[in-house]
């Protein structure tokens, strides 16, 4: 089930990376440089924790997804806060 959290996250912020380049016009405001950051960052852990998933337990699966919850929760409580 973890594979299948870590792959939605995965492919989300991969679309979230596709869509800021096509949006990408001109000179980004600091704002959206943060949320492209957020969408390297997630996908990146994502990548990895979806590569590692097989080989670790339940128990460390649902620590990483917690972990990569609360990572991008507290980069969205930052940007809303900045906005």
């Amino acid at each position: 089930m973890t594979i299948v959290a870590f792959s939605i996250f995965f492919a989300s912020f991969l679309g979230g990376l596709a869509l800021d380049w096509f949006l990408w016009s001109g000179p980004m405001s600091l704002t959206r440089k943060i949320i492209t950051a957020e969408n390297i960052v997630g996908g990146t852990l994502s990548a990895v924790f979806l590569l590692t998933a097989k080989s670790a337990t339940p128990r460390d699966n649902q620590k990483r997804m917690w972990a990569l919850i609360v990572t991008v929760s507290l980069v969205q409580i930052f940007v809303a806060i900045r906005q």
